[in-house]
């Protein structure tokens, strides 16, 4: 039996939708019987499914039936099982109180009659319980449903059309979270609002309607304002994304503030963690809901048109401004026709046929690992991966050079692992030699779909394709390979950096036979070999030698490396010849042996052997592979870095305690909820699935902290605040020892995957903590308080992402980044515990 059985994603979406379940009905959006009903339901129907299940293989076992489906059917079995288990969990917690006092001596047992069936043993918390409206609460949680959604899509977008990195990501969440922040800063006037039902309608509504607009905009304009096929900057990135994220950022913050000061008017009490909880809320449903099926189903413009249908709805429900009729004819008559259009029609692939001027779009998938374009010149395929030339048909100096290179080197190459890159024909060049097994490794499934449909690159029986992340299946393997081609591009993002390390060497060269040869390769420099070049090309030389004994480089379209044991030699043509291999490109007749060893000297004389190594925890080849791009726009990295310090500088110089802790609060979820995603890269590769489950746990946590903060800490007070700010900051400094414990762990991959959520939702449930004591403790009106403080937040949040993923985790690695998170909220604890006074009474 080849399905495995999903312990980790089903116990993990079951306590996130307990979660979900349980704040709902906390913060009155269900009733507590509503919750404990939806529960009592599933309990029921997972028994009955896992008994049923159960019998019909006792029936086909003892009754020696036929079933061909069987092996399916232990997989539901034992997954509805699992499911069962999580739930009995959950109701062993509600009724601990009776179990403790069965075990009570001298204490009168009640009898189990008395007990109803999952009741709540832990009361109401006490918090204000006024009978919320749903028209008051749907708002809040479209808002936090929105800005998730709308952030990871224009995320993605961003990155497909600037070729993002990590830089580019931290500069596209700190442009988000700084807007964002300065929209709750402007919420302030939320006071000044008169018509509060026809503020939250057209709120709601533009709420949906500007993802919309971003995304066409970005697209559309992306060749008229720079030139196509130009290497955007780093600035040009940074100001083009903040104007186009400026619009949605400021009402999504400003929505927040306002929101919160309605709640909290209408009620009045203060209910900023309320509204806190319950955009939390709003954001779980939308990493639920995208990451486990929209993503999969839907292109893009059809998940905002989505989003703004559901917008629209709630905008209707919650806030209906208009008393005439005729009004209200009209704009249901305009929405559904805007909607059914928008829906019918394929938006997606207008906005990126302006991507590639001059082709001819005839496939486009949006996939959870980035948009797949495939175009049309002529008789060529050209084939996009977020809007990258990944390669073309009819490109033979490519393919030959990516094998040849590397196979004329053994004398008898009979089993091949080929990483990525399998239906741009380099299987077909592999195939030329008598190869007995072809070992295809690529993480994208819509990759392999797409050269099913469009190539006949994998027809071949020899092949055999495995559909997981590289490092994984190099890990679990049994099987040893004669040649090793890693055909992925340079080390440009923390996720390809994982296959240029000194761990990752350790691991291939296990699975490799003795005269073994490996082959990957760098952008070409055999005419001029620039500073941050030479710096990339040496990490990845010096990184191969610690590992193999002979390392030599071979120019051509790139600089191809081969590593091996065994002797290598840069004749290539004679090899070829020898071997009686018929190329093209590759062969006698283009190719100069002397020239080649002449161009591979030049490179390896201005390489530096002093540089460092480059591994998992300390990627110094992807910050310096980052530099090298930046060296193409005459851009001063350490300028940025130094800028960026100040600023934060200036920013927390001016704020109070309070709004101190709260600045470090934010930097430090981001920057540990990066770090985690990192580590959790490193060790498994990039798996979207958990990915998106991460995030979600997270957002969960912060739910949690924020609604059960009344429960841990009954009085808002100073000494709470101080404790969890030391808390958050001893989270940092250990966070570093479990990293490497979970490495060095021979645990298995289940008990380590939950260790990943564990810690994420510590984390996120501290911060959330932290948020609801500082609404309390803040001085201020509502208005001014929620601004202040969920302002402070993202702006903390915006300086971690930036700082973290960007420029500290490259340069000094994950261990000393946790350090200092840790030193950064201890200090602002200390500066707490100093002026204390003025918080206290």
């Amino acid at each position: 039996m080849n399905n495995p059985y999903s312990f980790v994603t089903i116990g993990l979406l079951s306590i996130i939708a307990y979660i979900l379940s349980f704040t709902a009905s906390k913060l009155s959006v269900i009733k507590t019987i509503t919750h404990r009903k939806f529960w009592n339901t599933l309990l029921l129907f997972t028994f009955f499914t896992t008994a049923i299940l159960g019998l019909i293989m006792v029936f086909q076992v003892n009754l020696k039936l036929h079933i061909p489906f069987i092996d399916e059917m232990l997989v539901w079995h034992v997954n509805f099982g699992v499911t069962m288990v999580m739930i009995a969990i959950f109701h062993f917690s509600w009724h601990i109180k009776y179990y403790m006092d069965v075990l009570k001596k001298g204490k009168k047992q009640k009898s189990r009659q008395e007990v109803p069936m999952f009741q709540e043993s832990t009361g109401k918390l006490n918090l204000p319980q006024p009978a919320l409206n749903i028209r008051l609460i749907l708002p809040v949680i479209a808002l936090g449903f929105s800005a998730l959604v709308t952030q990871v899509i224009l995320l993605r977008e961003f990155l497909s059309i600037f070729n993002g990195n990590e830089l580019v990501i931290g500069i596209i969440l700190t442009n988000w979270m700084i807007l964002t922040g300065l929209g709750s800063f402007l919420g302030k006037i939320s006071p000044k609002i008169t018509h509060q039902k026809r503020f939250t309608f057209y709120s709601l509504l533009l709420l949906g309607i500007l993802p919309l607009f971003t995304v066409f905009f970005l697209n559309f304009l992306k060749n008229i304002v720079f030139d196509a096929g130009s290497l955007v900057s780093v600035i040009q990135i940074f100001y083009s994304s903040f104007i186009l994220l400026i619009p949605f950022c400021l009402l999504s913050g400003f929505l927040f503030t306002y929101l919160s000061f309605v709640f909290s008017e209408k009620r009045k009490a203060n209910l900023i963690s309320h509204i806190y909880s319950l955009e939390a809320l709003g954001s779980i449903l939308g990493g639920l809901i995208f990451s486990f099926f929209l993503v999969f189903f839907l292109k893009t413009m059809k998940i905002l048109t989505i989003l703004l249908t559901i917008n629209l709805f709630i905008a209707v429900i919650s806030s209906w401004p208009f008393k005439k009729r005729l009004s209200k004819v009209w704009i249901l008559f305009i929405s559904v026709f805007i909607l059914s259009f928008l829906y019918l029609y394929d938006f997606d692939a207008f906005t990126k046929k302006s991507l590639y001027k001059d082709q001819d779009l005839i496939y486009l998938k949006d996939t959870p690992y980035g948009n797949l374009a495939i175009t049309k010149t002529g008789d060529q395929l050209n084939f996009y991966e977020n809007n990258i030339l990944m390669f073309s048909t009819l490109n033979t100096v490519s393919n030959e050079e990516a094998v040849h290179y590397a196979l004329v080197q053994h004398a008898n190459p009979k089993n091949i692992l080929l990483v990525s890159g399998g239906i741009s024909g380099i299987t077909n060049e592999i195939l030329k030699y008598d190869v007995d097994q072809i070992d295809y490794v690529e993480l994208n499934p819509w990759i392999l779909k797409i050269g099913k449909n469009y190539t006949e690159a994998l027809d071949n029986q020899k092949i055999r394709i495995f559909n997981k992340d590289a490092r994984i299946f190099i890990r679990n393997t049994t099987n040893l390979y004669d040649v090793a081609i890693i055909a992925l591009p340079e080390p440009g993002t923390a996720q390809l950096n994982r296959f240029y390390t000194l761990e990752f060497f350790k691991e291939l060269k296990e699975k490799l036979t003795r005269d073994a040869v490996i082959s990957l390769s760098l952008p070409s420099t055999e005419i001029y070999v620039s500073k941050e070049a030479g710096l990339v090309n040496s990490i990845i030389y010096n990184t191969l030698r610690r590992i193999f004994t002979n390392v030599i480089v071979i120019p051509g379209e790139r600089n191809f490396y081969l590593a091996s044991d065994h002797k290598l030699s840069t004749e290539i043509a004679r090899l070829i010849e020898e071997k009686g291999i018929d190329n093209i490109y590759v062969n006698q007749y283009y190719l100069d042996d002397q020239l080649l060893e002449d161009r591979g000297n030049y490179i390896l004389s201005n390489l530096d052997d002093q540089t460092k190594t480059n591994k998992d925890f300390e990627p110094v080849a992807y910050f310096r592979q980052i530099d090298y791009w930046l060296s193409y726009f005459s851009f001063n990295y350490w300028i940025f870095a130094i800028l960026v310090f100040l600023v934060a500088v200036t920013v927390i110089s001016r704020l109070n305690p309070v709004s101190l802790g709260m600045f470090a609060g934010g930097f430090a979820a981001s920057s540990i909820e990066v770090i985690l995603l990192i580590t959790f890269q490193i060790l498994y590769g990039y798996v979207y699935h958990m990915t998106g489950i991460i995030i979600t746990v997270f957002m969960a946590g912060l739910a949690l902290g924020a609604i059960t903060r009344i429960k841990v800490f009954p009085d808002a007070g100073i000494k709470h605040y101080m404790f969890l700010q030391t808390a958050i900051g001893v989270f940092a400094v250990v966070l570093p020892f479990v990293i490497i414990g979970f490495r060095l762990a021979n645990f298995g991959s289940t008990p380590i995957h939950l260790g990943f959520f564990l810690l994420t939702i510590i984390i996120s449930a501290m911060v959330g903590m932290l948020f609801s004591l500082a609404s309390k403790l803040h001085p201020g009106n509502i208005s001014g308080i929620a601004a202040e403080i969920y302002g402070t937040d993202l702006i903390g949040s915006a300086f971690g992402a930036l700082l973290v993923s960007a420029i500290l985790i490259p340069i000094i690695g994950l261990i000393k980044v946790a350090l200092i998170i840790g030193g950064l909220n201890l200090a602002c604890a200390l500066v707490t515990l100093l002026r204390r006074k003025q918080y206290v009474g």
